[in-house]
């Protein structure tokens, strides 16, 4: 028995000192990162916008302007800007209108931001069932509405007044354009 537990002994004594022959042989070396992430900005403004009303009222198909009367007027002003003084939101205006009058307002985006970015949604906002009824309203949307940085893009809001609009009326109504970077947004 007394031999057993030496040579037990020699045995542990033999792993003990092979492991701190290794631990004592091993060498090491630690390489360290530094990352640095910079994020991109999704931005954009209106740069510019107009009124197709430039001289005698423009009418909706069916009508007529021969008289070349210039009656109805169209505005289209600035009326919300951000921090940096960009213009986020227009403000149209259209005076003394009736059935038949017809107008486009062009209004441009500029992306202002470091990321590409598309129109991911647009809403409606303040538009009841009796607008819908006075005034025919399309927004036309480029085929691509992908903008990249400091490009733009051309949107245009198409209104007509139909004869069930009603006189010395005021209609209302609010349009958002939606951005988001261009590959949150499904194509097509």
């Amino acid at each position: 028995m007394k031999a057993i537990g030496k040579i037990f002994g020699i045995i542990m004594l033999a792993v003990i000192l092979v492991g701190f022959g290794t631990a004592m042989a091993m060498w090491s070396e630690t390489l360290k990162v530094n990352v640095y992430v910079d994020t991109g900005e999704v931005k954009v403004k209106w740069s510019d916008w107009y009124c197709s009303d430039t001289g005698p009222d423009p009418q909706a198909p069916g009508f007529h302007n021969d008289e070349g009367k210039d009656v109805a007027k169209c505005y289209v002003n600035p009326e919300i800007k951000d921090d940096e003084n960009n213009t986020i939101k227009l403000n149209v205006t259209l005076d003394n209108v009736y059935p038949g009058y017809a107008v486009n307002i062009t209004m441009i985006v500029d992306n202002i931001g470091t990321i590409p970015v598309k129109l991911l949604n647009y809403t409606w906002s303040n538009r009841s069932a009796i607008d819908d009824e006075a005034l025919d309203i399309r927004l036309i949307t480029p085929s691509d509405t992908q903008i990249e940085p400091n490009e733009n893009g051309t949107y245009i809001l198409e209104v007509i007044v139909k004869q069930a609009a009603n006189e010395t009326t005021t209609y209302s109504f609010d349009l958002e354009l939606i951005f988001a970077q261009w590959n949150e947004v499904l194509s097509g």
